[in-house]
């Protein structure tokens, strides 16, 4: 016989019951909080993706349009610079050192731009720190020279890597780079620089183009200052600075003579006017007494 609490629906419902207590009690909670975790966790997940995805294009954009400043302003500063070179001149040393660049530009003939290395101020200073008194005033003269350009606002000075080369292979290449003339009263600069395809503006050839002409068979009248190279001959100047060489004028030192020039010769050096004294050249008189 079959007893009542004992039957096997009657264990299978209390088995049935167990378990679901179990499950009701124990893992239904446990599963609930895991889904809780999991979908917080993904929501996390997705929320901190877009926020990255979005900062990661709004840097990209910042990046972006720092970049395309930066291309812009070095184009800008590109453009500026090219149009404040264009038709600049290079001076070297020996154009600042001479001193006449400032009155050529005051008297408006010259009205370029000049670029001045920053090796060629060195070289300037190194010259004005010299122990040797006429070195020093050159090297002063120069600096002096080139400050007054600045004030006017003629110089550029830009920036050069150093790459351990001489100041006058600085000159030719930044000329030659930027398509600019050279102006130099170094002979062999001059020459390099013509050879490296350089156009150059040499100071001695403007300064000895102006100097006064004076044609053959044309009276002059000179004051001898000292005896020249070959006998009997007497040198005077000019007062541009031609040198004038009269010949049989030894005996007239300290006095003006009247000459006629014979011949005209024009050197790297400069010019150079030979003469004889006229046939009332004799007829001398002595310099007025100051």
């Amino acid at each position: 016989m079959e007893l009542p609490f004992f039957g096997y629906h009657n264990f299978l419902e209390v088995l049935v019951s167990a378990v679901s207590a179990l499950v009701g009690f124990y893992v239904f909670p446990l599963f609930l909080i895991s889904a809780k975790y999991w979908t917080e966790a993904t929501i996390r997940k997705v929320v901190n993706e877009i926020v990255t995805n979005f900062w990661e294009q709004q840097s990209r954009r910042i990046q972006d349009a720092r970049r395309e400043k930066q291309r812009r302003k070095i184009e800008e500063d590109s453009a500026k610079r090219r149009a404040e070179l264009e038709h600049a001149i290079v001076l070297d040393t020996s154009v600042l050192v001479d001193g006449r660049i400032m009155d050529i530009v005051k008297t408006g003939f010259l009205d370029n731009r000049f670029v001045i290395l920053q090796e060629v101020l060195d070289e300037l200073q190194t010259i004005a720190d010299s122990k040797d008194k006429i070195k020093r005033q050159r090297g002063r003269r120069g600096l002096d020279i080139a400050k007054d350009l600045k004030r006017h606002g003629r110089v550029i000075v830009p920036e050069m890597k150093s790459n351990g080369r001489g100041v006058d292979a600085k000159l030719v290449s930044f000329a030659k780079q930027h398509r600019l003339r050279l102006m130099t009263m170094d002979f062999n600069l001059n020459k390099v620089a013509q050879v490296a395809g350089v156009r150059t503006l040499n100071l001695n050839d403007l300064i000895n183009s102006l100097k006064t002409v004076m044609l053959p068979g044309e009276a002059i009248r000179v004051m001898v200052l000292q005896e020249g190279k070959e006998k009997e001959q007497g040198l005077g100047y000019l007062p541009d600075g031609t040198m004038i060489v009269v010949e049989g004028a030894k005996k007239h030192l300290g006095s003006e003579v009247e000459a006629v020039v014979s011949k005209v010769i024009q050197s790297s050096a400069g010019k150079i006017i030979f003469s004889k004294i006229s046939e009332g050249g004799n007829d001398s008189r002595e310099p007025a007494d100051s």
